[in-house]
């Protein structure tokens, strides 16, 4: 299979990890992690097409998302601002 990851790929991704996060286990749940890592690497892969501007800023986002001196509502809520970002 010879798929390449495009931008929609890493929107379903990152909303992917925040509905797997409602899990008991929140962000330690293995199946947020797999969506979460996808999304990052397909972010990587794609920072050329996504633009300079963009990019930082959805990495800021996702930054703001691994403080866990945040609550999880907000955490949250910056993963699914990056995915709109995109």
């Amino acid at each position: 299979m010879s798929h390449k990851p495009n931008v929609l790929d890493i929107k379903t991704d990152l909303r992917r990890s925040v509905m797997a996060s409602f899990s008991p286990k929140e962000f330690e749940d293995p199946n947020f992690k797999v969506f979460l890592i996808n999304a990052q690497n397909n972010l990587e892969r794609l920072k050329v097409e996504i633009g300079r501007s963009k990019y930082t800023e959805i990495k800021k986002r996702l930054s703001k998302a691994f403080d866990s001196q945040k609550s999880i509502e907000k955490r949250r809520e910056d993963i699914l601002t990056a995915s709109s970002l995109i």
